[in-house]
């Protein structure tokens, strides 16, 4: 009896771990919604909060399924609704964003790609990150809703539009983490933390967030997932492609492989394991990018993540904490370098280099800035 257990030991072994694995899975599983912003995740990173409020307000917010279900409780409203879109995985394809386009009377898009900005705010463009900082970020428009909330977190993606709102840029002139077309049908939220049951409660998030998605009787939240994605885009099978015979002999091959490995692996004995690190050069990985944002002509997005990362680096050189504002790291910057706090803010905070040879002039002012904030 013995020395049949001992025979089948690893198998028996193997088949304990697989039941073991699958009673977890099974237990693990939760009804619960746990998506990121989902408005029945009651979780930090759930917007339950909102869309509690918003239903209390008189608001009927729908939460579709689908992209099919989406589609037709937006056509079945006849356009006197609200359209919530948040897809940072981007799984709807271009033709279907197409096909929600004038569906609704205002459309609300959190954190969009640029496939969803060409398809649903044509007006509106992305401008690159926008660092996250304590002070948050204040209004700097006329618009009703951003003004209704003053200030809100900092924080997510920056965009310009016809209205732009709460910039990073103390002077109010720059890209902003809200931006909408002149009549207000498409606005865009770069920062879809706001709506986040965690922070819904800071500042002015939860009237922005209340204000901008409670404008009509009906709010469609749609937060597509994989199986939205279309079927023409979705990869094909290479298995029907094969004669019905390839897969018992895979099956066939697969059992041989096993008892071969089983065969060498009691001849040789236990695998060694050797570590084999891979280091890869600071300068490569931003050369690489560099390339990357060049060969997108993304120069708005290098600028603002070059700007984002010397303001981090000079307040930790000027020792004023992460909590310090753009301003004051601003003031810093030029007393320790001895410059006007105007020439140091332009370089910082100011307008956007125009063509490659502005840009390369700009980032080795930058840099000439840092050494002398360095050696000061």
């Amino acid at each position: 009896m013995r020395t049949k257990l001992r025979a089948w030991r690893l198998w028996i072994i193997l088949a304990l771990v697989l039941c073991l694995v699958v009673l977890l899975a099974v237990l693990g599983q939760s009804g619960d919604d746990d998506a990121a912003l989902s408005p029945a995740n009651p979780a930090p990173a759930g917007a339950m909060a909102a869309a509690t409020i918003l239903g209390e307000h008189g608001v009927d917010v729908q939460a579709p399924d689908s992209y099919q279900e989406a589609l037709a409780i937006l056509e079945d409203r006849g356009g006197q609704s609200t359209l919530f879109l948040y897809d940072p995985n981007g799984f709807l394809g271009a033709d279907q964003l197409a096909e929600l386009n004038g569906l609704a009377r205002r459309q609300v898009l959190a954190e969009p790609g640029f496939a969803q900005l060409t398809e649903l705010a044509r007006e509106i463009r992305s401008a690159g990150v926008l660092p996250e900082q304590d002070a948050g970020l204040e209004a700097e428009c006329s618009a009703a809703d951003p003004s209704a909330a003053r200030s809100i977190d900092a924080g997510g993606l920056a965009y310009r539009g016809p209205v732009t709102c709460f910039p990073a840029s103390d002077r109010g002139n720059g890209p902003g983490s809200y931006a909408a077309n002149d009549d207000g049908s498409v606005i865009v939220l770069g920062n879809s933390g706001l709506l986040a049951n965690e922070s819904l409660a800071g500042r002015g998030n939860a009237a922005l967030a209340l204000r901008t998605l409670g404008s009509t009787q009906t709010l469609v939240w749609f937060l597509p997932t994989a199986s939205d994605i279309p079927q023409a885009e979705a990869p094909a099978d290479f298995r029907t492609l094969l004669p019905p015979w390839v897969d018992p002999l895979l099956l066939w091959l697969l059992v041989v492989a096993a008892l071969a490995m089983l065969w060498r692996g009691r001849r040789l004995g236990p695998l060694a394991a050797e570590p084999l690190p891979v280091v890869v050069r600071s300068a490569e990985t931003a050369e690489g990018r560099a390339r990357l944002y060049q060969n997108a002509r993304a120069t708005d997005r290098a600028v603002q993540t070059l700007r984002a990362a010397a303001l981090t680096r000079l307040a930790v050189r000027l020792r004023l904490g992460p909590g310090s504002s753009t301003d004051t790291v601003v003031r810093a910057a030029a007393a320790a370098a001895g410059r006007p706090k105007g020439e140091v803010e332009e370089l910082l905070t100011g307008a956007l280099p125009a063509g490659d040879a502005a840009f390369v002039q700009w980032s080795q002012d930058l840099q000439v800035l840092e050494e002398e904030v360095t050696a000061s």
